[in-house]
């Protein structure tokens, strides 16, 4: 048993305390985002298109070399 006290459970507390605080906020701007009818994963906060992600074109198109897609 420890005799001395190292804050480490108030510190994981505070921790867990502050990302679900994050989190929260972070739903709600989305929320809000999606009420004024813009997609929050295509633009930023204030309405800007986001810029393009390298290797979301061959991910979103389903690139499949062979066209079995899999199949055997």
């Amino acid at each position: 048993m420890a005799k001395f006290f190292r804050g480490d459970k108030r510190r994981r507390e505070m921790d867990r305390k502050r990302r679900s605080e994050e989190k929260q906020r972070r739903l709600q701007m989305r929320r809000d985002m999606r009420a004024r009818g813009l997609d929050p994963d295509v633009v930023d906060a204030e309405g800007n298109p986001l810029p393009q992600r390298e290797g979301d074109d061959a991910a979103a198109s389903g690139d499949d070399t062979d066209g079995d897609n899999g199949a055997a």
